[in-house]
């Protein structure tokens, strides 16, 4: 199969072994108006693609070339690209996958042979409700000393106390060091998706991607749970 090289700018992405199919789904996307931001035949190939150039959207394959499926593709973006949405297609329609592909929270799961309208259906559907939520999300202003920042409260992944300083992590890796304690940021922010789950630590819950009994992840991230607070953490989870 010929691996599209991702442009500057973002499309869809195709994670699809079987090239005729891949190429297919290609051609009705671009005559649909879309972009294509890649087309990947193994785990490996998508998430190289993901990286030069993040997608709007991802269709995936369940089994696709090499050891890693699409549904640990899956795992991957949610891990690493939460603001990427994703469609299954797929041929593998029992139990078993079902039930495994409905824990990633996908946008929609089509199986094969593709109707076109409904995956253009579905992929306008899945790209409207991203952009809503994105659009609906509240904005803080949060201020070093030096500047005042102007955040939008759904990047924020997690807060981290150090001494007197908190440090504000972004969904984008970056972060922003402000002179304050946590539980004073925290109403600052005012927003009930952040809450703290540890003296150190506060964390904004749309992006919590597993959880166990002393800890919670954000990515690969462990954010620790007191055990104080266990029991409302978990259950807004």
């Amino acid at each position: 199969m010929n691996t599209n090289t991702p442009s500057s700018s973002s499309g869809i992405l195709i994670l699809e072994d079987e090239f005729i199919i891949s190429d297919m789904l290609a051609g009705h996307l671009r005559r649909g108006g879309y972009e294509i931001a890649g087309q990947a035949k193994s785990f490996t190939e998508a998430a190289t693609i993901c990286h030069d150039c993040l997608p709007d959207l991802a269709l995936l394959d369940i089994r696709i070339s090499g050891d890693r499926t699409g549904i640990e593709f899956a795992h991957y973006l949610r891990d690493n690209h939460p603001s990427v949405p994703y469609i299954f297609l797929t041929s593998q329609a029992d139990k078993g996958n079902m039930d495994a592909v409905t824990r990633t929270r996908p946008s929609g799961c089509l199986s094969k042979p593709i109707q076109i309208r409904s995956l253009l259906s579905m992929i306008e559907i899945a790209l409207f409700n991203h952009r809503s939520r994105e659009q609906t999300s509240r904005c803080v202003h949060l201020r070093d000393g030096k500047a005042t920042h102007r955040v939008m409260v759904n990047e924020i992944t997690y807060l981290e106390a150090d001494h007197v300083y908190v440090v504000v992590h972004f969904r984008d890796r970056s972060t922003l060091m402000l002179r304050t304690s946590l539980s004073e940021l925290t109403a600052e922010i005012g927003d009930g998706k952040i809450m703290q789950t540890h003296r150190s630590y506060a964390v904004n819950l749309v992006h919590v991607t597993r959880f166990e009994r002393e800890q919670l992840y954000v990515g690969d991230r462990a954010i620790p749970v007191s055990r104080s607070r266990r029991s409302e953490v978990f259950e807004r989870l």
